[in-house]
């Protein structure tokens, strides 16, 4: 029976996650089946591209933040004195709200951004993106990481493989590949995801808010559409789908993130 609910649960998140595949279709193929009021000014295309964007976002920013919450995570464990210097940078970090963080990464090269192509600028805008979002993950992955594996080589694995003349990088490492630090490791990455979704979707509505279509960084993503249509919720140009369908795109993948974090830990 539990074999079965996991296969349901896990075909349920696959559905929740297809936006961000079927974004990469020809936006053109659904326009047999869309209504009139959703071709006009090409939003449907204009959603194709801000799912693209984000998934594309949400990609880099899990590949290059867990490369570096398992380093740092790792060191963590293997030298307390590091760990100690690491835990308060990322504890100051911590403290300042993530918005502000993306906000504050994107004001040096906001000249950039608005004198560069439209094609350079949007590369730029998702670097700088992608290491804000990292910034505002980190604290809490690195502590996700280095706290179990800590509890893990405190325990009686450290003091059987130190019998055997293991190093402590040696332990660390057999202990990375275990069960429970694999488990960890994919609730660390479903966090990243969840986080850097509400952060692009934050975002993208602070920007279009704020600065409109032509402002910069040029940042296209679902919480910027939901922004640009917020209006038609009031009877005001277009209809209503175009709020609610990029806002039902987000609360699908968060709960599909969030379904992921919910699973149990396994005993290594």
């Amino acid at each position: 029976m539990k074999k079965q609910f996991n296969v349901l649960k896990t075909i349920f998140v696959i559905i929740l996650m297809l936006p961000l595949v079927i974004s990469w279709m020809p936006w053109f193929w659904f326009k047999s089946i869309c209504p009139e009021s959703l071709l006009e000014g090409n939003y449907l295309k204009i959603l194709f591209n801000s799912v693209q964007e984000l998934s594309i976002t949400l990609v880099s920013t899990m590949i290059f933040a867990m490369i570096i919450s398992y380093l740092l995570g790792y060191v963590s464990v293997l030298s307390m004195k590091v760990g100690r210097g690491f835990s308060n940078i990322l504890s100051a970090i911590e403290s300042i709200p993530s918005i502000l963080i993306a906000l504050f990464c994107y004001a040096p090269v906001s000249g950039a951004l608005a004198k560069t192509s439209g094609t350079t600028s949007a590369w730029i805008s998702l670097a700088v993106f992608v290491g804000a979002a990292t910034a505002t993950v980190l604290p809490e992955a690195v502590r996700s990481i280095s706290i179990p594996l800590s509890d893990l080589y405190n325990r009686k694995y450290s003091v059987s493989f130190r019998s055997y003349g293991f190093t402590k990088n040696r332990i660390l490492s057999v202990l990375m590949k275990t069960t429970m630090m694999r488990d960890t490791l994919k609730r660390v990455a479903a966090g990243i995801l969840l986080k850097t979704l509400v952060l692009d979707t934050s975002f993208g509505f602070v920007i279009q808010v704020g600065l409109g279509a032509t402002g910069t960084p040029q940042h296209t993503s679902p919480g910027a559409l939901i922004a640009l249509y917020r209006r038609t919720l009031l009877g005001f140009d277009g209809t209503e789908a175009m709020f609610w369908i990029p806002s039902i795109i987000l609360i699908g993948l968060s709960v599909a993130f969030l379904i992921i974090l919910d699973d149990k830990k396994e005993e290594a």
